[in-house]
């Protein structure tokens, strides 16, 4: 039995890079580019290892899949052997462009939420988000180049659609958010 690593994480730094500011629609706050991926893990739970907080899940294909459980879930010891259960996780990427008296200033917000669906059996959602804001440095409209200045870095992206850039300006204000949502529900 091969362990596996799910649910994946998908860097952002990766995603960013991978996204080119894509026009979507117009607004005060415009989102310029957007992206979510979705995955599922489903199978019959064949290992429930309470003190390393570890499941194994047997998938419909046979395939053994190591799950490590978070310590937010507060009801692992009500999954048993047997069981069935579906992990599903979506990652999802905004990024918006802020202009004027919406620009906003420069930095990380992280937040975490945790919801539990109630019921006999454990089921419930983690929602992790993380929002970072930087200001325009410079723009090179010919080339396709915009530079953001992040609060630890500066960083230079191409842009695959060059008429995005026509209402950027510098000291406009981008932020980019990394949302990753992961559920779980337990059935028998």
């Amino acid at each position: 039995m091969k362990p596996s690593r799910y649910p994946t994480t998908l860097a952002c730094a990766a995603t960013l890079g991978l996204l080119t500011l894509l026009p979507i629609a117009q607004a005060e706050t415009t989102p310029v580019a957007g992206a979510a991926v979705s995955s599922e893990l489903s199978g019959k739970v064949a290992v429930v290892n309470q003190e390393k907080r570890m499941l194994t899940i047997e998938t419909a294909e046979g395939r053994f899949e190591v799950v490590h459980v978070p310590d937010e879930v507060q009801r692992l010891d009500e999954i048993k052997i047997g069981d069935q259960l579906t992990i599903t996780e979506t990652t999802l990427i905004l990024v918006e462009l802020r202009k004027g008296a919406d620009a906003g200033t420069m930095g990380v917000q992280q937040d975490s939420s945790i919801t539990r669906e109630p019921g006999d059996k454990p089921a419930g959602m983690m929602v992790d988000s993380v929002t970072v804001t930087g200001v325009v440095q410079a723009i090179d409209r010919d080339a396709g180049r915009v530079t953001i200045m992040a609060p630890e870095e500066t960083m230079t992206f191409e842009v695959q659609d060059p008429a995005v850039l026509a209402d950027v300006e510098t000291d406009d204000s981008v932020s980019a958010s990394y949302i990753r949502a992961i559920s779980g529900k337990v059935t028998r």
